[in-house]
Order: structure tokens, then sequence, then C-alpha cells
């Protein structure tokens, strides 16, 4: 294998993943805004994702939540999700 090949085997991957963990979180959150990617890095076999999603909760009220997920790019199946409220207590208004 080639080391373009390989990369773009890598990329392919992480594309996959990428795609995979957006699919996951639009199906538990139905009114999914926007879905922002931090950091993505391969951990094993699996892909780690790290990221802030924006949902609507009511007609005027949204929520943001960080989230930390973890999936293998071949089969599709999230090896684990965390979800936490985000803190913005130290913005500047």
């Amino acid at each position: 294998m080639t080391q373009k090949s390989l990369a773009d085997s890598v990329e392919r991957e992480r594309s996959q993943a990428e795609a995979g963990a957006r699919e996951f979180i639009k199906q538990k959150h139905s009114r999914v805004e926007r879905i922002f990617l931090r950091t993505v890095y391969r951990e094993r076999n699996t892909w780690v994702l790290h990221g802030e999603v924006q949902f609507k909760r009511a007609y005027f009220f949204g929520a943001e939540r960080s989230f930390r997920l973890q999936i293998n790019p071949e089969t599709g199946e999230v090896a684990s999700y965390e979800e936490h409220a985000v803190s913005r207590r130290n913005e500047v208004k």
C-alpha cells in the first residue's frame, strides 16, 4: 500500500466516522440545529469525536451540549457516547 492510498484510506474512515456520528446525534435529538466537531482522532480501532451540538427544546428555547463519541468506522457502531451541558459562565457579553 502506498503512502497516498494509506492517507486516502484514513481520510475515508474519518469521513465515515463523522457521518455515522452525525446520524447518531440526529437520531438522539430530533431538532438538531448544528453539530460542531472540535477534534477527531483515531484510538485503536475506533474514532473518537469531541464536539458540541445545538438543538431546539421548545419554540424559543434552545440547548447546547458538549459530547464525546467513540465509533467503529467499519461497522458504524457507536461504542460509547457521553453528553454534558455546556458552561458559559465566563463568556464575555
